[in-house]
């Protein structure tokens, strides 16, 4: 029997030759690596970060500034999901965004915590978004909302889509009935989509959702048509104040190719050597 040592043969390492035990296996860090790009091959580039706006200043003076305030905070939360994982995160970057009177009434709160009064609001988003409200938010928002809803309507040189924003934002705060906001969506639209929808196949829609659709539908094809009328204004209007432009070049005559061609005008531009 041989006395020399048998190298034994790694058969998980795929590094090693099977054939040729000898071949010493690569570094740990070169394995690593490998890994590493073979785990990452294949997966989708990492889009940088955008770039949000931060919110307005609120300072308390105009009431209705509140709700379009913390609607900022929130969609610059849902940019940066990872740096807001906690209500305290939240609560303090809206602090940050404060001013006057809003600044002083936080500031009496943070020194109240140093004394070891505790306000439950500094710890969660919901409960300060509602003390918002309390302090420098409308008394009543559902009336405020009914007023609002009551008085809106849409200005016949508009989209409808202005319209539409203002009357969801307002009914959404409200619990009408389905026939009331069918009412109120309608009284509000000008004439040129009311006399449509009032005499339409099958008379007014019973639902919101199909009003809503359907004064949308007037408004898209009401605007088309003004666009189609202002391309013919405007065509008509060059025509008018260019009209060799607009001239057909029908009398212009090509000579034919197998007719004879009188040469002697040519020759100047053609000399021949």
């Amino acid at each position: 029997m041989s006395s020399q040592p048998v190298t034994p043969i790694i058969e998980s390492n795929p590094f090693i030759s099977q054939s040729n035990p000898s071949v010493h296996p690569p570094s740990t860090n070169i394995v690593n690596a490998l890994r590493h790009l073979s785990n990452t091959l294949g997966r989708p580039p990492i889009a940088p970060p955008v770039k949000v706006r931060v919110p307005d200043v609120f300072d308390g003076t105009d009431l209705h500034q509140l709700y379009r305030f913390l609607f900022q905070c929130r969609l610059y939360f849902h940019s940066g999901p990872t740096l807001f994982k906690s209500d305290v995160d939240k609560v303090n970057f809206a602090m940050t965004y404060v001013s006057g009177v809003v600044q002083d009434w936080l500031q009496v709160a943070l020194e109240q915590e140093d004394r070891g009064i505790h306000h439950a609001w500094l710890y969660s988003w919901s409960s300060f978004v509602k003390e918002m409200h309390t302090y420098f938010g409308i008394p009543d928002v559902t009336a405020e909302a009914a007023h609002s809803l009551d008085h809106l309507c849409m200005n016949p040189d508009d989209r409808i889509a202005i319209y539409n924003v203002a009357f969801l934002r307002y009914s959404a705060q409200l619990q009408w009935t389905e026939s009331a906001l069918c009412h109120r969506y309608y009284s509000g639209l000008p004439d040129h989509i009311q006399d449509i929808i009032s005499t339409r196949e099958g008379g007014k829609p019973f639902t919101f959702q199909t009003l809503y659709s359907t004064a949308v539908s007037i408004d898209n094809h009401f605007w088309e048509q003004k666009r189609e009328s202002e391309r013919t204004l405007h065509s008509a209007l060059q025509r008018s104040l260019y009209p060799e432009c607009s001239e057909s070049v029908s009398h212009l005559s090509i000579s034919d190719p197998g007719s004879d061609v009188d040469t002697s005008e040519s020759s100047d531009i053609y000399p021949t050597w």
